[in-house]
C-alpha cells in the first residue's frame, strides 16, 4: 500500500492506499505485542524494500483492485483465525482489527463503483418503499 500511495495518479487514491499502509502497521505492532510478551520474534516488515520512484507500472484500477483482495484475504483470515485460537484476548483484538478492514475494504469497494471500474453489487428489495408504493393502487385478486 506504501508504494501504490506513491505512484496513485488521483490524491484521494494516494490517501486511500496511505490509509491502507497506516491500518497494516497498526495491525502488525499490535499482533506483535502478543508474540513479543510471550517471547517469540515478530515479522520482518520489508518497508524497506519500497522504491522512491513515482511512475506507475500499473494502472489506478489494478492497484485498487490488488488493495480490494488484499482486504478479503485479510476479513478471510481473520475468520478462519477466529475459529481456531483458543485466547479469548487475541478474539477481541482480532475483531477490532478485523472491523478497521472491513471498514477500509468498504471504502474500496465505493471507490471502485464510483469510478464504474465495478458494477454496484445485488442489494434487496425494499420492501418497506415497495409497499407504500403499492399503497395506492388497487389490487386485482382473480
Amino acid at each position: 500500500m506504501l508504494r501504490f500511495s506513491q505512484v496513485a495518479s488521483s490524491e484521494k487514491l494516494r490517501n486511500f492506499f496511505r490509509e491502507g499502509s497506516q491500518l497494516a502497521d497498526k495491525q502488525i505492532r499490535e499482533l506483535s505485542t502478543f508474540l513479543l510478551r510471550e517471547d517469540l520474534t515478530s515479522p520482518r516488515v520489508l518497508d524497506d524494500q519500497v522504491t522512491d520512484s513515482t511512475s506507475s507500472p500499473f494502472s489506478d484500477r489494478l492497484m485498487l483492485t490488488h488493495a480490494s483482495m488484499a482486504s478479503a484475504t485479510g476479513i478471510m483470515n481473520y475468520g478462519a483465525a477466529l475459529s481456531k485460537i483458543l485466547r479469548h484476548n487475541i478474539h477481541a483484538q482480532f475483531i477490532s482489527l478485523k472491523a478497521g478492514v472491513g471498514k477500509y475494504a468498504d471504502d474500496g469497494l465505493t471507490m471502485m463503483i464510483s469510478n464504474g471500474w465495478l458494477e454496484e453489487p445485488p442489494t434487496a428489495a425494499d420492501r418497506k418503499k415497495l409497499s407504500e408504493r403499492s399503497a395506492g393502487k388497487k389490487n386485482l385478486i382473480l
